[in-house]
């Protein structure tokens, strides 16, 4: 049985990961992949889940995400994930 379905999520945190890593505030933290995957691991462990089946389901999660409220709470996961990383990384 082929995957019919996938997590949206798994598209939108390493998005805004990314652009967090970037800005002035996180200048700072290590930007390596290790603990870049680390950091969305995390968020994504923190956040429900946001599972779609079609194109049209993905794009409903994607206007959900766009809203100020949702985007708070997503950026208040991925910025405590970056703290936990930070003061813990996992570096070989």
């Amino acid at each position: 049985m082929a995957k019919e379905y996938y997590n949206v999520l798994e598209e939108i945190v390493p998005t805004v990961v990314t652009v967090l890593l970037n800005s002035p505030d996180y200048q700072t933290i290590c930007r390596c992949n290790k603990c870049t995957v680390d950091i969305i691991a995390l968020s994504l462990n923190s956040i429900p889940p946001r599972y779609v089946t079609s194109p049209d389901n993905r794009e409903i999660i994607y206007q959900l995400f766009n809203k100020p409220f949702m985007r708070t709470m997503l950026n208040k996961h991925i910025i405590s994930a970056i703290h936990v990383v930070r003061k813990n990384p996992n570096h070989d």
